[in-house]
């Protein structure tokens, strides 16, 4: 661990609880940073000579409509009329720990931290109990999950749940911390930075199902199964939106850019936005959950097949 990433750590927020402001200024101070990518909800920049990237939550607000078309939102008319249903993209306090709790729930089904784990929590053996009886009672669920969506897995399924894949994880080091925006756009406004380690890979979106090799596909049919069972349980479901809303929806699911094949395996490189389909129709999503959940179904016994 070097010296950046122990400041990280010194300042960084564990407790879904309260926010506390970390010098942001500070802690870039002599580093090089560059924007490399901007989405819907925030800014991506690559800090040079270290191996981290940091994530800005954005303040503005557009819609990414296709190819490199993008719609500029009103953010205060947007957001009047998204509070009527409970409902924020602004990265407020209460709005940076709710997705952090949303967060450490994500972390439970799709993270598998052991002891040989750089990752770093107060609570990391709490978690990783959590995260070791979730993957290890993954059979006794399937046939509840059939029950629950109205399928029969492919027999294939049982082998994989059986081997080592199981312990998989899907999450990159990461660490979330608050404080003055660095982003012109975003007017010097508090907001939350996301440190997460910077992974050489392809994005999900650009990768061809015929070229992934046995371990991929065997990680993909897993992450697809976690994300049924968390919804089976919780309600919850990672986004996993495609890279063009309007021209891939048919796709809401593999045609995504929040995940990447890496040498390290299938990962989540976007850990904080998902639907919660208990809540009212704006805050679910609308439709979104369904059309994740069906293509899940679809897709699942499709992999299953070629396994």
């Amino acid at each position: 661990m070097d010296n950046f990433e122990k400041t990280l750590r010194q300042y960084a927020i564990y407790s879904p609880i309260k926010v506390h402001e970390a010098p942001i200024e500070k802690i870039l101070s002599g580093h090089d940073v560059d924007k490399i990518a901007s989405g819907q909800m925030g800014r991506v920049y690559r800090i040079k000579d270290t191996k981290w990237l940091l994530k800005e939550s954005r303040w503005d607000l557009s819609l990414e409509l296709f190819w490199d078309k993008r719609l500029p939102l009103p953010a205060n008319i947007t957001e009047k009329v998204l509070n009527l249903f409970s409902f924020t993209f602004q990265p407020n306090e209460e709005e940076v720990l709710r997705q952090y709790r949303m967060y450490l729930n994500f972390v439970e089904y799709f993270g598998f931290f052991d002891e040989g784990s750089e990752y770093s929590h107060p609570n990391i053996e709490i978690i990783h109990t959590a995260q070791k009886s979730i993957r290890e009672s993954l059979l006794y669920f399937k046939p509840k999950l059939e029950k629950k969506y109205g399928m029969k897995f492919n027999s294939k399924l049982d082998e994989i749940l059986s081997s080592k894949v199981i312990y998989h994880n899907f999450l990159p080091k990461e660490y979330l911390l608050y404080g003055r925006s660095i982003s012109k756009e975003n007017k010097g406004k508090p907001t939350q930075f996301i440190f997460q380690e910077f992974l050489e890979g392809d994005l999900l979106h650009d990768v061809k199902r015929q070229k992934m090799t046995k371990g991929h596909l065997h990680e993909l049919i897993l992450m697809i199964y976690l994300l049924l069972l968390m919804h089976y349980q919780l309600g919850i479901i990672p986004d996993t939106r495609p890279r063009y809303i309007f021209t891939e929806a048919y796709n809401w699911l593999t045609k995504t850019d929040n995940m990447m094949m890496t040498k390290g395996g299938l990962k989540f490189i976007d850990t904080r936005w998902f639907w919660d389909s208990k809540s009212n129709f704006v805050r679910r999503g609308l439709i979104i959950p369904n059309m994740i959940i069906n293509m899940s179904k679809i897709y699942l016994n499709y992999l299953l097949k070629n396994a």
